[in-house]
């Protein structure tokens, strides 16, 4: 497949921008009655306005709440105010994925590699974009900060940050590229300049106690849905809810368990895995160890090295999070396909067999290719979607601690 892909028709420029876009027609027309999360971002903007909380419940208008901070409510100001459903979506849509696009052709890999992540991930984008989701400007975001990292713009690195920050908090996980920032006081500097400009932005529009009891409510909020997430049908696909809803199962029963997952009974609050275990027990190992290629200081001047710690920041994203979803796998999908193209050596027939076992049961599991009870009841409900990553982001931990990246690179 990967060798197919470097023929000279798949990298035309045409070819591929015909497939973004048709990732975003597709998104639209299958879900052409189910809006419900672009309803939910278009109110922010209109409850803003009418000075109500961004984060409280409004079943006349939607589904479910807003989780994005006061900020995400200028950034859909464009698309809000369209009077046409219909057009404000697609719009939304499009901008998604160019935003998405251009990220990915401004990162420093060589065209060829490029070529093959595009390919990689346009289904995964496929996934997010059907829900609306803005996670696709979040990997993107991503991206960018590395790439401005690299070629030194330390000001552009601190914007996409404190955005990030600031719309998910997902945008905090790019200052693990701190080490490689060339200027490291100028960095913070931006840090600070920025977050004040972006936190403050809002408040003419808004007002300014508005925004500032919004940020201090969006805190809480998140704190909340942190909890709610735990053994939650559509969230916390992660190496975290894997262990947590497994462990769950097994001590519970999968009747009692299946009953949770439906939405019949709540969970079982003296059971073990809801009174007892913590997920920092997961998580602290899980960073230490995501943490010490960082030690190898030498290898820092690597390119390669570099974009394997990109890779590895856009995994653990999502397999640290209870509040992963399907939609939010187009990042950890964009840094296993930058794991693969972006090593300094030929990848093996293991490594080509992890990226084809990630391709079929992480982005193409919530599709029909799989029958609707293992997909919904085994996959689904035991948060496998995240089991290849999770894998893969073991392998690239071992590779990053043992690899010479500077020699390979050199000699490639």
């Amino acid at each position: 497949m990967i060798d197919f892909l470097k023929l000279p028709i798949w990298r035309r420029k045409s070819i591929m921008m015909t497939l973004w876009l048709t990732m975003v027609v597709i998104s639209i027309a299958l879900h052409m009655h189910h809006f419900n999360n672009f309803l939910i971002y278009k109110y922010t903007f209109w409850h803003a306005l009418e000075q109500k909380s961004l984060f409280a419940t409004y079943p006349a208008e939607h589904g479910d709440v807003n989780h994005y901070g006061p900020i995400f409510s200028l950034i859909i100001a464009p698309f809000a105010v369209i009077p046409s459903i219909w057009v404000g979506v697609a719009l939304w849509h499009f901008a998604l994925a160019m935003f998405l696009w251009w990220a990915i052709n401004r990162s420093t890999l060589p065209t060829e590699q490029i070529v093959l992540m595009v390919w990689f991930i346009a289904h995964e984008m496929l996934n997010a974009l059907g829900m609306s989701q803005f996670n696709v400007a979040t990997g993107a975001m991503i991206l960018l900060t590395y790439a401005a990292i690299h070629r030194g713009s330390e000001k552009w690195a601190a914007f996409w940050i404190v955005l990030g920050v600031l719309v998910k908090i997902y945008g905090v996980v790019g200052l693990a590229f701190f080490f490689f920032v060339r200027s490291k006081e100028r960095f913070v500097l931006w840090l600070i300049i920025w977050t004040i400009v972006l936190f403050t932005l809002p408040m003419p529009f808004f007002g300014c106690e508005y925004v500032a009891g919004q940020y201090i409510e969006w805190i809480r909020c998140l704190g909340e849905k942190g909890q709610e997430n735990l053994l939650s049908d559509f969230q916390n696909i992660s190496l975290l809810g894997m262990i947590r809803k497994i462990g769950y199962a097994c001590s519970a029963g999968l009747t009692a368990y299946y009953s949770v997952f439906d939405r019949e009974t709540l969970p079982d609050t003296n059971n073990f895995w809801m009174s007892v275990w913590n997920d920092l027990w997961i998580i602290i190992p899980a960073l230490a160890l995501s943490a010490s290629p960082w030690l190898r200081i030498k290898q820092y001047k690597s390119h390669a090295f570099q974009l394997m710690c990109l890779a590895m920041v856009l995994m653990i994203v999502n397999i640290l999070s209870t509040g992963a979803e399907n939609s939010s796998y187009i990042i950890s999908m964009s840094g296993v396909a930058i794991w693969y193209v972006a090593a300094p050596w030929k990848r093996s027939k293991l490594d080509l067999c992890l990226l084809l076992f990630c391709f079929i049961l992480t982005s193409l599991s919530p599709t029909d290719l799989f029958p609707s009870p293992i997909r919904t009841y085994w996959i689904r409900a035991f948060a496998l979607k995240s089991l290849p990553v999770v894998i893969i982001w073991l392998k690239l931990v071992w590779e990053m601690c043992t690899r010479n990246y500077t020699l390979e690179y050199d000699i490639r």
